[in-house]
């Protein structure tokens, strides 16, 4: 990727930033301006009122960070690497490898990389493996997730992770995205704490009565496709359970402007 071209997509990004924040700034004004004028007030207010609404958030850090736009061009690379797999059948959905293994494999549940650690390691079985870490936090008792990271942070998005997929002990195959050539866009910005970010999607009307926050990580997500390249930002991700039916819910913001994202 040359220079101009990463100039080119940071440029689209970030005028369709603005846009977005424009049309935030007149939806939300009241409610911006208050979280800046009077921060302190306003988060005890807002803790308050989590509380009144019987929201558990628990422990909650006010430290901020720094994150990039970053970019990964859309290419068939994962399927062009993909004909050194072995002991297994694979076929392609996109820019997705979809694989299931020729013999199931037997994983411990609390503490699966164990075993998975050489398979992912092994390049006749995972491509580019050595690209990805375990990932407890994004983990579930159904997928297990290993993920590629920038700026020490995973990757939310599906385009960047290897999910396992797990059935009563058992590894039957996986899902695979990669995302080479990472180019970093412009310098480090500062993202959000977590609790500023919860203050966000509480206000936002996203954090549900009678919820638990189960969980909360920084993570990298697709944020547009554009001149064949994806961008990313960094984005706060949070595991909300609904404590009258036991459901569970994720919600996104992102890191850098405590925009909600999609809920999907």
């Amino acid at each position: 990727m040359n220079f101009k071209r990463i100039e080119w997509i940071f440029f689209v990004a970030f005028i369709m930033l603005d846009v977005f924040l424009v049309s935030s700034y007149f939806k939300q004004g009241p409610i911006m301006d208050a979280t800046v004028n009077h921060p302190e007030n306003t988060t005890v207010s807002v803790l308050k009122s989590m509380r009144d609404d019987q929201i558990t958030i628990g422990e909650t850090s006010n430290e901020t960070g720094t994150g990039y736009y970053v970019s990964s061009p859309n290419n068939d690379d994962l399927k062009n690497k993909a004909g050194q797999l072995r002991y297994q059948s694979w076929s392609m959905n996109g820019n997705l490898l979809n694989s299931t293994f020729a013999t199931m494999i037997k994983v411990n549940a609390d503490n699966p990389q164990k075993v998975l650690k050489s398979i992912v390691n092994d390049p006749n079985q995972i491509v580019d493996g050595k690209d990805y870490q375990y990932s407890k936090a994004l983990s579930t008792k159904d997928t297990i997730v290993y993920t590629q990271k920038v700026n020490d942070e995973p990757f939310y998005d599906n385009g960047g992770q290897i999910r396992f997929h797990l059935k009563n002990g058992y590894v039957q195959g996986y899902t695979q995205g990669h995302l080479d050539n990472l180019q970093t866009l412009r310098g480090a910005r500062k993202t959000l704490s977590q609790k500023r970010a919860l203050i966000w999607l509480y206000q936002y009307n996203k954090l549900p009565s009678n919820s638990t926050v189960e969980s909360s990580n920084l993570a990298y997500s697709k944020m547009l496709t554009v001149n064949g390249n994806t961008v990313y930002i960094p984005t706060w991700v949070f595991e909300i359970k609904n404590n009258a039916s036991g459901t569970i819910i994720y919600r996104r913001i992102n890191a850098f402007t405590g925009a909600v994202m999609d809920d999907n």
